[in-house]
């Protein structure tokens, strides 16, 4: 599962990689075209670290837009009761074959469905306490879209936006196979509209990435 991974561009960027990759519109809040934005975000990410997220400004509307949000990585469920900080499961990764029962995320695939901006991910291969760290980035050089779902949590008054990433299988043949049994659901122009679209079948979206298409550095797998 991924625990690690970094958004290593300018918010304004990413708004021309949105449009320029997805053919999709990030609606940018004031000052971000100029390079102020009051939108931070931490990288490298880790769990429960605050990152960027994108999701419909409305769901109904596929012409208005993506929101750009900053939120907990790694969701917290509307039905938590007490304070955010409290929350301890690790929700930061979701199973895809999960998703569409386990409580802390059947709610949100039905209406709360995101996309995760990334310039690589990080796993890690050999036996522990010598392990190496592989960063896995696009083979040609350009961003990475990611599969995620996200929830809004209130207590006395504080809302929390959280997101997690969704992950999927790596079978035999794909480029992560050797590295992990886990791998992102990573996004085209096309399987991001099938994704954030609440009438489609999201189980059309839950393939690997073409072969060939990742980069791995170092790019080798260790023994365990």
């Amino acid at each position: 599962m991924c625990n690690l991974y970094t958004i290593d561009a300018k918010l304004a960027d990413w708004a021309r990689d949105f449009a320029a990759f997805l053919g999709l519109r990030l609606a940018l809040p004031a000052g971000a075209a100029e390079g102020r934005s009051n939108l931070t975000w931490r990288s490298p990410m880790y769990p429960k670290y605050h990152g960027l997220f994108a999701r419909p400004v409305d769901p109904a509307d596929h012409e208005a837009g993506l929101e750009p949000v900053v939120g907990r990585w790694g969701v917290v469920p509307f039905f938590h009761k007490g304070p955010a900080k409290d929350w301890k499961f690790p929700t930061n990764n979701c199973r895809s074959e999960e998703m569409a029962t386990k409580p802390s995320f059947r709610d949100a695939l039905k209406t709360k469905r995101c996309i995760l901006p990334a310039t690589g991910f990080c796993e890690y291969t050999g036996p522990k306490g010598a392990m190496t760290r592989h960063t896995i980035t696009r083979a040609d050089g350009g961003p990475l879209f990611l599969a995620g779902l996200w929830a809004s949590h209130d207590h006395d008054g504080e809302r929390t936006e959280s997101y997690t990433m969704v992950m999927q299988a790596a079978r035999d043949g794909d480029d992560m196979f050797p590295f992990h049994n886990r791998q992102p659901v990573v996004l085209d122009r096309h399987s991001a509209r099938v994704w954030l679209d609440l009438e489609a079948d999201y189980r059309e979206v839950l393939s690997a990435p073409a072969r060939g298409s990742l980069a791995f550095d170092p790019p080798a797998p260790v023994p365990a």
